[in-house]
């Protein structure tokens, strides 16, 4: 059990998915393994670790750099993420496609480092 803050987004909003650093994340059943493979967490939403926690950081060396706009062109030339050994999320805009816009958008990034 746990009487700390569980560290909603934005419960104003209604939006009750956990912050990263949420004490609710990995904290449940070590019975129940959520779909990223870790401990459950607490409440109704889980955490997916799969994705990039860094977004723009295609190949999640943590670093955006020229890197992840390679990586990124041979996803969408490729259509696959597996193809290109990507492991991360290359949506920027979140549109559920990987297209030019999402390297517009890590470009800005590293512009504006």
């Amino acid at each position: 059990m746990i009487y700390d803050d569980p560290q909603f987004i934005d419960v104003n909003s209604y939006n009750f998915d956990l912050e990263d650093s949420s004490p609710c994340i990995n904290s449940g059943s070590p019975d129940i393994i959520d779909e990223d493979g870790t401990i459950s967490d607490i409440g109704a939403y889980s955490t997916n670790y799969n994705s990039c926690l860094n977004q723009g950081d295609v190949n999640n060396d943590n670093n955006i750099n020229i890197l992840d706009i390679t990586l990124g062109v041979c996803i969408i030339m490729n259509n696959s993420l597996d193809a290109c050994n990507a492991d991360c999320n290359l949506d920027m805009n979140e549109d559920g496609s990987y297209n030019v816009l999402d390297i517009i958008l890590i470009i800005d990034i590293i512009i504006n480092q």
